[in-house]
């Protein structure tokens, strides 16, 4: 099952970006793949159909990945963000923001992006 609508996927780094899309692709996402906050503005201000943001908490760009979070939050409120790695300050608990530690084993981001997309979760 592929789904119609693309996940944006945010990560400097290539090798991560690419396993992840591959991970997310084989469990039946579309991906879109950018390496900035500034590519990734560009897709969601021009695209209707992003259905989550994953992003690092730390990436190139005008906005930190914390940032483009709190960003889409106000700009594009039923989108669901997962950001890769731990804040580092206490920030408040918003249910539209997930974290997952960094390197983030592949089941759990499939747990967490199907839990913010309220998916049923697939057996192993």
């Amino acid at each position: 099952m592929i789904t119609a609508d693309p996940v944006l996927l945010v990560r400097s780094d290539i090798r991560s970006r690419m396993m992840q899309a591959d991970l997310l692709s084989t469990a039946g996402f579309s991906i879109i793949e950018v390496e900035s906050t500034d590519l990734a503005l560009g897709y969601l201000e021009s695209r209707s159909d992003i259905r989550m943001v994953i992003a690092d908490i730390d990436i190139p760009g005008c906005l930190s990945g914390l940032d483009l979070a709190w960003f889409v939050i106000r700009q594009w409120p039923h989108i669901p963000i997962i950001i890769i790695g731990w804040p580092p300050y206490p920030t408040p608990s918003l249910p539209q923001i997930g974290f997952v530690p960094e390197p983030c084993p592949p089941a759990w981001l499939l747990q967490e992006v199907r839990g913010k997309l309220a998916l049923p979760p697939q057996p192993e």
